[in-house]
């Protein structure tokens, strides 16, 4: 019933119990997760690690400590985006137990 389902949550998803009475509920919370994280995307996402002294070696640990926040940043960028797909599919299949495009809409709404 799940299509485009984002493949890391492959396994997951296939193990979900979704019905009639709880599919809008599961877009719903998958979407407000999303959002969540988002919104510490949005707010920190650009932090940065300045000199952590002024040892000789400060200089080489802040590029490495920004290179890995970067990555963690994109990381975490792609698990949001797989989320909202994730959400997206679970309202979209509702549609299969004949719940209505607006009813859909709102779940998403967060």
């Amino acid at each position: 019933m799940l299509n485009n389902v984002p493949a890391r949550f492959a396994l997951e998803a296939a193990g979900m119990r979704i019905d009639r009475d709880n599919v809008l509920k599961v877009a719903n919370v998958l979407m407000t997760e999303a959002n969540g994280l988002q919104d510490v995307l949005t707010q920190n996402g650009d932090a940065r690690a300045g000199l952590c002294g002024g040892d000789p070696v400060s200089p080489d640990a802040m590029v490495a400590f920004n290179v890995r926040a970067a990555a963690l940043v994109d990381s975490l960028s792609l698990y949001v985006r797989d989320l909202q797909q994730l959400a997206t599919a679970v309202a979209e299949s509702a549609r299969a137990y004949g719940v209505s495009d607006e009813d859909i809409a709102r779940s998403l709404e967060t």
